[in-house]
């Protein structure tokens, strides 16, 4: 169980490092077992962020668009 949790906070570490660089990203909660981190302002229709999970951040793929290499060939 140990070794699952630690991996899940590997690939969480590195999806955050990913999303941080989104135009809509607001910020990502520092805490690695928070089921929303990522304040984010493209769904709230405001300026006020929403909070959302790391799955919605890499289906919407703005963080993409950062220009930092993250496309897949």
């Amino acid at each position: 169980m140990d070794e699952l949790l630690r991996s899940q906070l590997g690939t969480e570490s590195i999806t955050t490092d990913m999303v941080k660089h989104c135009s809509y990203c607001v910020m990502i909660s520092p805490d690695p077992l928070h089921r929303t981190p990522v304040y984010c302002i493209k769904y709230s229709g405001s300026n006020t962020p929403i909070l959302v999970n790391l799955a919605t951040c890499l289906t919407c793929g703005d963080f993409k668009k950062c220009g930092l290499g993250f496309e897949q060939p």
